[in-house]
């Protein structure tokens, strides 16, 4: 007897399982999901949707051709049929991400929380509101054009490196490491006042963000991103792709927290005096109420994305303004 319920109930717990497979990949995104009705491609695969031509196919090529055939809102399929929206209205655009930005969650990004912590490009609602507030006064015109030395001195460090190459008869140089390493010592500089020389020297930052973002982007490595975000022990699985995203993400949180200690110590003895973002925000946070102060954490997380948003971000953007001068030599007289 016993052993019949016991089967009965396997049964039915397989049967629940199928059941609820089905339904979120061959119901719901169809017939049920409030964006079923946006026009878009269909699914190519109930498994991958439509992440196969995102990912065999020139980045960006296959946005402007549904752009051109559906118009600035599409929807289209990602893992497991789920759907996705590809917004190209500016307007749409500007309520999203400022008019209304906290009527919208942001989507789970696993890989992401793990590389830069819920700072301000992760944290939601009120958290956010609070960072936000506290973070600002560090962006003030005053505060900025004080970095502007620091600009100038990496940017000739930088130069000088170049010029090298070129006079020891060097004609092809990739300047893309050069330019990352450069930008990670200029957000050390005027984030953090602290010294990486990175663009001289071996640095573990450096070398951790190189493995992450310099590395080719497979099709294992995009697929480990998106499954982290539904099963998160993906990240276990004993691959060379997940030691070297883990080790790096170590070492971006291990100094970060290093950095956050230091500059809390040098505050005990009186207000800091650098014109460094950690140091202004430490400053703020020291005089605000108990229940408005950013957790040391949270410090912690500000570093974090202020390394990815002012090294990484910065660095993608000034490759490819160089790309394109290479492009249209003319345009390099008129600058």
């Amino acid at each position: 007897m016993f052993s019949i319920n016991f089967i009965s109930l396997i049964s039915y717990f397989v049967l629940g399982i199928i059941g609820w497979i089905t339904y979120k990949i061959f119901i719901w995104p169809f017939y049920i999901s409030p964006l079923r009705k946006f026009p878009g491609p269909p699914s190519e695969s109930s498994l991958y949707g439509n992440l196969k031509t995102l990912m065999t196919e020139e980045s960006g090529v296959p946005q402007l051709r549904w752009i051109k055939k559906y118009g600035n809102v599409i929807k289209y399929h990602g893992l497991f049929n789920n759907p996705i929206l590809l917004i190209a209205d500016t307007k749409l655009v500007q309520e999203i991400t400022l008019n209304k930005a906290y009527d919208f969650i942001k989507p789970l990004n696993a890989s992401g929380i793990s590389l830069i912590g819920r700072g301000l490009i992760y944290a939601e609602g009120d958290d956010h509101k609070r960072q936000r507030k506290l973070s600002n006064p560090a962006f003030t015109y005053s505060n900025v054009k004080e970095m502007v030395p620091s600009f100038v001195r990496i940017g000739s460090t930088l130069k000088g490196l170049i010029e090298e190459k070129l006079n020891s008869g060097e004609t092809n140089i990739n300047l893309t490491p050069y330019i990352s390493k450069a930008t990670l010592d200029v957000i050390g500089l005027v984030g953090f006042n602290y010294e990486f020389n990175s663009l001289t020297s071996q640095n573990e930052l450096a070398i951790a963000y190189d493995s992450i973002f310099n590395n080719p982007v497979t099709t294992l490595r995009i697929v480990l991103n998106l499954l982290s975000n539904y099963v998160p022990s993906v990240r276990e699985i004993p691959l060379e792709a997940n030691k070297r995203f883990k080790n790096a993400c170590a070492t971006i949180d291990r100094v970060s927290k290093r950095l956050v200690e230091e500059r809390y110590n040098e505050a005990k003895n009186g207000e800091l005096k650098g014109k460094d973002l950690l140091s202004l925000l430490i400053n703020i946070n020291n005089k605000l109420p108990a229940e408005e102060k950013m957790t040391d954490d949270e410090l912690k997380y500000q570093i974090m994305t202020f390394l990815f948003a002012g090294h990484e971000t910065t660095s993608i953007s000034t490759c490819w303004a160089l790309y394109s001068l290479a492009q249209h030599p003319h345009e390099q007289d008129v600058a």
